[in-house]
């Protein structure tokens, strides 16, 4: 029987240390007033762009367009998207760069620049369609951003200018020469 009371001791002990370390998180937890979530399975937004991080939240936008090239460099982000021979359309192309510009001026804090290159797919290699090159501090990023989802940049001349869009030859060749329309707003005065 010497070793039965010191056996039923030990397990007792453990018992108590068990619960008293299971209870401790509960207890600290409530003292904290203002205690913030730290992410473990769920994602923080990012608020800085790094190459650390570029590929992740690139991934996290869902484009319909594949990215084949992302470089980050001197607050300037530079994108090649990839499109199909033959396939896509340039509403859906521009917006993905919708979105890629919500995300770089909107979201990220730290993007200056941001550089689109839209690349077709040939058997013979690539060919430029189209570039886009738009600032932070373009002024018509603060009041006009949410237009640009209804925007049609291949043909209003007024978006093409603020997206910078340049149209190469092999855009010609597959979709005809850019022509445009401007859209000048007008006042409407109700009777």
């Amino acid at each position: 029987m010497h070793i039965g009371k010191p056996l039923l001791t030990a397990c007792l002990t453990v018992l108590a240390v068990t619960l008293l370390l299971t209870w401790l998180p509960h207890l600290t937890s409530q003292n904290l007033p203002n205690r913030s979530e730290v992410a473990v399975f769920r994602s923080t937004p990012a608020v800085r762009l790094t190459n650390s991080n570029l590929v992740d939240v690139l991934v996290g936008i869902q484009l319909n367009e594949r990215l084949d090239k992302a470089e980050w460099s001197n607050a300037v982000l530079s994108v090649d998207m990839r499109v199909k021979t033959g396939a896509g359309r340039p509403s859906a192309w521009f917006a993905d760069v919708e979105k890629l510009l919500r995300l770089s001026f909107l979201q990220l804090e730290n993007v200056k620049r941001v550089l689109i290159r839209i690349v077709e797919d040939r058997p013979d290699g690539t060919a430029l369609l189209a570039a886009v090159d738009v600032r932070k501090t373009d002024s018509w990023l603060i009041f006009e951003m949410d237009a640009l989802a209804h925007a049609d940049p291949v043909h209003d001349e007024v978006w093409r200018k603020r997206l910078r869009v340049s149209f190469t030859s092999a855009w010609e060749e597959r979709f005809g020469p850019v022509s445009g329309f401007t859209v000048k707003p007008t006042s409407v005065s109700q009777m």
